[in-house]
């Protein structure tokens, strides 16, 4: 049985859009990409090309979601931005993938996964490791009670990150540097697989002489007793990510590097990870749920607990004192 088209329309077709997202969407061989927005015509037009056909193309996000008969709208533009575009095509009652992180405010993101309950409408936040099979069971295991209660975390992510030229080293457009963009998938992970609540952060960051936080070491302490310590480390020299979670009857090491999963052990051995839990992303999931009418969706309510976390940690090392969370 042949796929239902599903109409979609793009806003941001930078690097990330052109090279993460168009080929997700073109292996799916179903989506009609109806139209796309930018501010700027040359990124649009290399889209275009990357895709293999024209399409309409929109200065205006606004208009694009107004005029044109759209089921969802992929969103990858400067965080700061992401609240009203989101918002706007949530309104219009469109269906939304948003790139990570939601907000750069917790309260403006617990309005918007409010607001598309209330539209019944489907709202994802691009966090790829939430799609990855090993991570996927491991959340499953911790529900389970396979480790236990979980007692600490120990977690850290590096990478070689400057941010470039553009937009992610000006604070009113990034919101915040390496703890803000490549960190936020590793606060993710954490409270995604562990069901976690933070209840206090204290936080240490370091500009490396730039406009935004380079480096970061924050430390938790969380509603089941648990604790915490967490390092995003944007001075090195290449990727690398480990995610320790430490129950009571077992442990869980994930290691990622450059990107890719090197291995996940369960207790010290391989993580054996059913047949069952197969490999998904953002893209594919949002297109599956719209065609079976949202069929195992589930709101991204960790995203709000993220965005608090995040936030926290920045007033935190502000103020040069743990910062109590607000339930």
């Amino acid at each position: 049985m042949a796929k239902k088209k599903v109409r979609v329309g793009l806003i941001g077709c930078g690097g990330n859009m052109r090279n993460a997202h168009i080929p997700r969407l073109q292996a799916d061989g179903a989506v009609d990409l109806a139209a796309v927005a930018d501010t700027a015509q040359e990124p649009a037009q290399l889209l275009m090309e990357k895709w293999g056909t024209e399409t309409a193309y929109y200065t205006d996000y606004r208009k694009m979601v107004r005029d044109e008969d759209l089921a969802a709208v992929l969103i990858s533009s400067p965080h700061s931005t992401h609240y009203a575009q989101v918002r706007y095509a949530l309104e219009c009652g469109v269906h939304v993938l948003v790139e990570k992180p939601l907000t750069i405010g917790a309260r403006k993101a617990r309005v918007l996964v409010d607001l598309a309950r209330k539209k019944r409408r489907m709202l994802v936040v691009s966090y790829q490791r939430n799609f990855m099979p090993p991570h996927a069971y491991a959340r499953e295991l911790v529900k389970q009670g396979a480790l236990g209660r979980i007692n600490g975390v120990v977690a850290y992510v590096t990478q070689h990150w400057g941010g470039g030229k553009g937009w992610r080293m000006v604070p009113e457009l990034s919101g915040g540097g390496m703890f803000m963009d490549t960190g936020s998938h590793l606060v993710s992970s954490l409270l995604w697989i562990t069901g976690l609540q933070p209840v206090e952060v204290s936080a240490f960051m370091d500009n490396r002489g730039k406009d935004v936080d380079i480096d970061a070491v924050v430390n938790a302490r969380f509603a089941n007793g648990a604790l915490g310590s967490l390092n995003f480390i944007g001075s090195a020299s290449r990727h690398d990510e480990r995610l320790a979670i430490h129950g009571a009857k077992g442990t869980l090491v994930f290691h990622l590097h450059q990107w890719g999963i090197r291995e996940v052990l369960l207790n010290g051995e391989p993580l054996q990870v059913p047949k069952r839990v197969a490999e998904d992303t953002p893209d594919a999931a949002l297109l599956r749920w719209i065609r079976n009418g949202g069929k195992g969706y589930e709101r991204p309510d960790f995203a709000v607990e993220v965005a608090k976390f995040t936030e926290a940690a920045y007033k935190s090392a502000e103020r040069g004192a743990p910062v109590r969370m607000r339930q």
